[in-house]
């Protein structure tokens, strides 16, 4: 039995001079170890081993307040391997993310831009130069899979959140335009179907608002 809590995300970005529309379902889970077997008899493949650094600033003191205006600024330190094969070799990358207010009240969808940076600590000094306050890092260690679902790719993630001492499984569907977004949607549940995974269950709270319930003491304002 897989024990759940879930969250939709739905991030609007550009590739190309195209929209693409990420439809992202977040879920508390249990047993990973279960959850590994079930994706095996699902045919998932397994692609890498993430893990992810992710530094959150607010804005200089005196100018918007990213929580109230629902906002985020990040970095992300990405490093790639393959646990599968005891690789030892690593790939490092660094990413500047931000994250707009939600678009409506019944989703999580957002305007996200995203760029390569090639020296994340340099950064994140000059960021804190600038004024920009570090609120705190999110580290999560994730294993990425790859499933074909109904024509469809959906990506899907273990995540393993240190701080909350808790797993996670995330699944992702791109889409090309708003009006696929409800498709995608029922689509995704429909997947996590497969896994017992109820959409009644869902919450909308990301790792860091999770963090920030458990251990307020540790943000900076």
């Amino acid at each position: 039995m897989i024990n759940i809590q879930s969250l939709i995300t739905i991030d609007i970005y550009r590739k190309r001079d195209n929209i693409l529309i990420e439809v992202e379902i977040k879920v508390r889970i249990s047993d990973p170890d279960n959850l590994r077997q079930k994706f095996s008899e699902q045919n998932g493949q397994y692609k890498m081993y993430l893990k992810h650094e992710d530094t959150y600033f607010n804005m200089p003191k005196g100018l918007r307040d990213f929580r109230k205006t629902d906002e985020a600024l990040r970095i992300r330190k990405s490093i790639e391997c393959d646990l599968e094969y005891d690789s030892k070799e690593e790939t490092i990358n660094y990413f500047l993310t931000y994250k707009g207010k939600k678009l409506d009240g019944a989703t999580k969808s957002r305007k996200e831009l995203e760029v390569k940076i090639s020296n994340g600590k340099t950064f994140i000094e000059i960021l804190e130069l600038l004024g920009f306050r570090k609120i705190f890092t999110v580290i999560k260690e994730r294993e990425l899979y790859e499933f074909k679902y109904n024509n469809r790719i959906i990506e899907a993630l273990i995540d393993y959140i240190p701080i909350l001492k808790e797993y996670f499984m995330e699944v992702e569907l791109v889409t090309e335009s708003v009006e696929d977004l409800k498709e995608a949607r029922d689509l995704l549940f429909e997947f996590l179907s497969l896994f017992k995974i109820n959409k009644e269950e869902s919450i909308r709270k990301s790792y860091l608002e999770l963090i920030a319930e458990r251990f307020s003491h540790k943000f900076k304002k």
